[in-house]
């Protein structure tokens, strides 16, 4: 698959250096000292003899081999901790190049009346590849923090790939000690594989809270640039870019205020998602069963969660509202809440 291709060569080291996978291939049978001739290599990685050569003669023109003057010629791989950082340091001073051209290319911009200038508060942004060019560098350059509201339909997170290739850019930017935050709809649970990436991300560090109802989606970075997309019905829709200004604190404040509403997700030592809660009136079952009905997850989706059937997911919210002497779920979400806080009812009591 060309998309499951091109994210494992993002998520090769060497790959960001310009060092293509075969070179790399290469470069490392030499490094381990099996093979050093160009026949000795092509017979060990099972490849063409011409194509090898020419890997060999590629990676040489990089300073990561040498070779001897006789013949057959011996290559001898460069140490990486030259070799590579050579190439870092040739990259870095390729990237100031092209910094230098920022001033030039703004002036450009500003000059053409149909384009937006670079300082306008909002941007609108009608192409895919642009919107995933701009999160992607949202992610590379976030220092702080990253904020989200989460609802479907997805723009560019996917369910259907591996966590860890979905969330590439984020995790890079958590090693950088970025922290991340996320407000997700209860219907985005019920998608095929969002449990699954809810319990990556929370293992991952992310902070994770559920929203009965979003009113958009938003991911903003460092308080500083904002992501919104125009429609919630349609994923092409264009996507409104939001910089410094009273617009971005509005939707700042806004995702603070849905933040502290919203309810905490956690996960249990059996690997199940859970709401936080700060006592358990309850045995653990059935715990998360009453924090996934908190959540607003239909029953298909619960039961699918909690690995029962339809049947006895009914029977157990039977047996529970019968236990607790309730008639409807809003009244068993109630008396659990009481049940597992005596402490806050009673001081209700003395309130009112």
């Amino acid at each position: 698959m060309n998309v499951s291709r091109g994210e494992s060569s993002r998520l090769r080291p060497l790959a960001v250096l310009g060092i293509s996978a075969d070179e790399e291939l290469v470069y490392r049978a030499l490094l381990t000292g099996i093979a050093s001739t160009a026949e000795e290599v092509a017979r060990s990685l099972a490849l063409p003899l011409r194509k090898v050569q020419r890997l060999l003669d590629a990676i040489e023109a990089r300073a990561l081999a040498t070779h001897s003057p006789e013949r057959p010629r011996r290559y001898i791989a460069a140490s990486p901790e030259l070799a590579v950082e050579a190439l870092i340091h040739r990259g870095q001073a390729h990237l100031e190049r092209a910094r230098a051209a920022i001033p030039e290319l703004k002036k450009q911009r500003s000059a053409a009346a149909v384009v937006p200038d670079h300082d306008s508060v909002i941007e609108l942004i009608t192409n895919r590849d642009a919107e995933r060019q701009n999160f992607e560098r949202m992610h590379q350059l976030a220092r702080k923090e990253v904020v989200s509201l989460v609802r479907p339909p997805l723009r560019v997170s996917r369910l259907d790939i591996p966590c860890e290739e979905d969330q590439h850019y984020q995790t890079l930017a958590r090693a950088r000690g970025v922290r991340y935050r996320s407000i997700i709809d209860h219907d985005y649970l019920a998608l095929p594989g969002a449990f699954e990436h809810v319990r990556w991300d929370i293992r991952a560090g992310e902070e994770i809270r559920v929203f009965p109802s979003l009113p958009l989606k938003l991911v903003v970075a460092d308080r500083h640039i904002a992501f919104i997309p125009l429609t919630l019905e349609h994923a092409d829709s264009p996507t409104l870019l939001v910089r410094p200004s009273a617009l971005l604190d509005a939707f700042v404040a806004l995702f603070e205020s849905l933040w502290e509403r919203a309810t905490p997700l956690a996960l249990r030592d059996d690997g199940s998602v859970s709401e936080v809660t700060h006592a358990a009136p309850v045995d653990a079952d059935t715990d998360a069963l009453l924090s996934l009905l908190a959540a607003g997850l239909n029953d298909k989706a619960i039961a699918h969660e909690v690995g029962i059937s339809s049947a006895t997911l009914s029977r157990r919210i039977a047996d529970l509202m019968g236990s607790l002497d309730t008639r409807t779920r809003f009244q068993l979400g109630w008396r659990a809440a009481l049940k597992a806080f005596p402490d806050r009812s009673a001081q209700s009591g003395r309130d009112a």
